[in-house]
């Protein structure tokens, strides 16, 4: 029988083509080939759920012939009465996504990813009503993190390309008030880990840059006060990351973006924060990284 030792002795071998196939990767190689793009990614998204579905029923259902684990067989018998039709996915949303946040932990490593999966589908179906749960969702993933999946870069891919979808599924109500979400998933952007913080400045950047202009410039603010009211390794990276992933293009391009933001960061607004107790109150209830995790309003 499999272990997730064994999954991981396996997952720790290149299986990429050439003649040094089937050897040994170290953490930071494996690290450096996780590659999250799900906005160009060739894999076909459905446009909409199966005939009187869900895409969270039809998510689950995918992953029950996948996967085969204790943990995500017995999710699925928990779960699958609630989801036989949209109304009841949205009538029993809290008990979803409570069910699913309990199970991301280390001793369900096997079942992480359908999970994770499972997550991204419910955004699709609660839409704006999932934007209040972010709260949840992020302390739940930090947790994650922390109890040492931030040495698993198999699972660091599945966390976040989780997380993309779920920037990517609801892009057009973040955009309205992205400076809200930034509040949100300090925990995130400034974890200890470079790597992590670099993930999600991937993520977070996605937003931003479809922002219409003036809360591409609240958002800009609000991590300039983070950094500036409370200074810290982590804090000037996290910033750096994002404002640097907001500019990059592709191809060794600049986004179109890029020179806004330069314009922004070079403004007096932006120049002055710091200087005094009154610049700005998204500074001032930010409090330490993740204890403003209150309810998000867009």
């Amino acid at each position: 029988m499999a272990t997730p030792a064994h999954a991981q002795a396996v997952k720790s071998l290149n299986k990429s083509p050439g003649r040094r196939r089937f050897v040994f990767k170290s953490f930071s190689d494996r690290v450096d080939d996780i590659d999250i793009n799900v906005y160009r990614s060739l894999h076909k998204v459905k446009a909409e759920p199966s005939e009187g579905s869900s895409f969270f029923r039809d998510c689950l259902v995918e992953w029950r012939e996948l996967n085969t684990t204790e943990d995500f067989i017995s999710l699925y018998e928990e779960v699958i009465p609630c989801t036989q039709t949209l109304p009841l996915v949205l009538l029993h949303k809290e008990t979803l996504i409570s069910k699913l946040l309990s199970r991301l932990h280390m001793k369900a490593r096997l079942s992480l990813e359908p999970i994770l999966r499972l997550i991204a589908a419910l955004s699709r179906d609660l839409l704006d009503e999932f934007i209040p749960l972010f709260p949840r969702i992020v302390d739940s993933l930090a947790s994650l993190l922390e109890s040492g999946a931030d040495r698993e870069p198999d699972i660091i891919e599945q966390i976040f390309t989780s997380w993309s979808y779920v920037m990517m599924y609801l892009q057009k109500y973040l955009i309205r008030n992205p400076s809200e979400v930034l509040k949100v998933t300090s925990k995130l952007r400034y974890y200890p880990k470079e790597y992590v913080r670099q993930f999600m400045a991937e993520a977070m950047s996605f937003v931003l840059r479809n922002a219409p202009d003036v809360q591409l410039k609240r958002g800009i603010e609000r991590v300039i006060t983070e950094v500036a009211k409370k200074p810290s390794p982590f804090r000037e990276s996290g910033v750096e990351l994002l404002l640097y992933n907001i500019m990059k293009g592709y191809s060794s391009r600049f986004h179109s973006k890029a020179e806004r933001v330069l314009q922004l960061l070079t403004s007096k607004t932006i120049y002055h924060i710091g200087d005094g107790d009154d610049q700005g109150k998204d500074g001032d209830d930010q409090g330490k990284d993740g204890d403003d995790q209150g309810k998000l309003v867009l």
